[in-house]
């Protein structure tokens, strides 16, 4: 396992700015798109409890969802007919303004902005050699390509449509597939998929994968439950003097990251740990925009700007739930995410203890690779805050993964024989 070294202290690097008044890119043409229903039925992720979340009037506060670990609507998944549309009305104030249209939004509308909102990310995002990701404000620039789902009828062929966005075979994951038509990831640009799409006529439609479609179903609840937490504690080892429940919650708490198809099986881990590195680096980056932007004018000017990077986007902007602008911030479940990231990695700390004791592991293959929170063999957390061991660190590790080009599922681990571990654990101490 390799650590993950801490750049520099929050208060000797140069921060960064990000411009919110940047120009959108919007293509004049819109290839054909996914129904909420339609991409339900393509892929199962965590998108469906959260629009659940986001519809129910009594979801919990995020000081309270952090410390409940509720699980009845994560293995249940809801979709959008014509005959349910009606339970799927947003009841919150957020959602509806009374005082203008009077039009009640619905789980397919909270679908449709998140849509949008991924097609803007995916026409501005951009990097340049040895830099950061940034938002473009020129329309002539070249993007980073994105994983997009794609789907064409039954009788296209597989390879025909690979070939169409110049990939190879292995550079593309088919995802489903029935007598109707067929469904695949690969990652490409925003103009290259509308092209093709496109000169399809009708039968390929497509649309970006929205970040939280990454996220596998369950894993927040998993991450903010008191089970799967990371435990706080100075020791860096479990000794013969800890008690049964510090035995039982010493395992390593561990993020499981998959890469786009294009990135999948790379020949050598040093390859992989490059790439790891470069999305750990544009995490933290967003992360400190996202802090620098919330706090004061005044206290803004303790602190040099890097105009270089001036066009980083914060984790907030670019993350679906917290930038679309239907659901505002009287929404709890917004609210909750807006909450995450505040007093995660958009804060002054930036769980920067988090990210300076987490070890990255590849798994086989090179197809993918675990963040591990807590190695054994690693440093004890110095303090709680900034640590794994916080929450909402976790949680908005999870979610700015998400976002993050190169990742295409995001997904926590829970011991599958914890308890006979446990067992075999104490029975060492005896």
């Amino acid at each position: 396992m390799i650590g993950l070294h801490w750049r520099k202290t929050i208060s000797t690097i140069a921060l960064l700015l990000y411009v919110a008044t940047i120009s959108l890119v919007v293509s004049s043409s819109t290839p054909q798109q996914f129904s909420l229903e339609d991409f339900q039925r393509v892929l199962r992720s965590s998108l469906d409890s959260e629009l659940d979340k986001i519809t129910d009037e009594k979801v919990s506060t995020a000081q309270e969802t952090t410390n409940i670990h509720a699980k009845s609507k994560t293995l249940m998944r809801r979709r959008a007919s014509i005959q349910n549309r009606e339970e799927d009305v947003i009841k919150s104030r957020a959602l509806f303004d009374r005082r203008s249209s009077g039009h009640v939004y619905t789980s397919e509308d909270i679908w449709d902005d998140i849509v949008q909102h991924t097609w803007k990310i995916s026409d501005t995002i951009k990097r340049e050699e040895g830099k950061s990701l940034t938002r473009t404000t020129y329309d002539d620039d070249v993007t980073v390509p994105i994983p997009f789902v794609v789907c064409g009828e039954e009788h296209l062929d597989f390879n025909d449509i690979v070939a169409s966005f110049n990939k190879l075979e292995e550079e593309a994951l088919l995802v489903s597939s029935s007598h109707e038509e067929f469904c695949l990831v690969l990652s490409t640009t925003s103009v290259q998929g509308r092209e093709v799409i496109d000169s399809f006529g009708g039968s390929l439609k497509g649309v970006p994968l929205p970040d939280f479609t990454k996220i596998q179903p369950g894993t927040i609840d998993e991450v903010l439950s008191k089970g799967w937490s990371v435990p706080f504690s100075q020791e860096q080892v479990v000794t013969k003097k800890s008690n049964a429940t510090e035995m039982i919650n010493h395992w390593e708490r561990i993020i499981i990251v998959d890469f786009t198809p294009e990135l999948s099986g790379m020949k050598e881990e040093a390859d992989l740990l490059k790439v790891v590195n470069v999305i750990t680096n544009d995490i933290q980056d967003m992360g400190e925009v996202g802090w620098y932007e919330k706090i004061d004018e005044e206290e803004k000017q303790k602190y040099s700007v890097d105009e270089n990077t001036i066009d980083i986007p914060s984790l907030s902007d670019v993350f679906s739930l917290t930038a679309i602008t239907t659901a505002t911030s009287e929404n709890q479940r917004i609210r909750f995410w807006r909450e995450v990231f505040k007093n995660g990695i958009e804060s002054k700390h930036v769980c920067s203890t988090m990210f300076s004791t987490l070890f990255v592991k590849a798994r086989s293959g090179n197809y993918s690779f675990e963040l591990v929170l807590n190695p054994m063999d690693g440093p004890p957390a110095e303090e709680y805050e900034s640590s794994a061991s916080n929450p909402n660190c976790v949680a908005s590790l999870v979610a700015a993964l998400s976002v993050h080009p190169y990742v295409l599922s995001v997904k926590a681990n829970f011991p599958t024989y914890h308890g006979w571990n446990v067992a075999q654990l104490m029975d060492s101490f005896k």
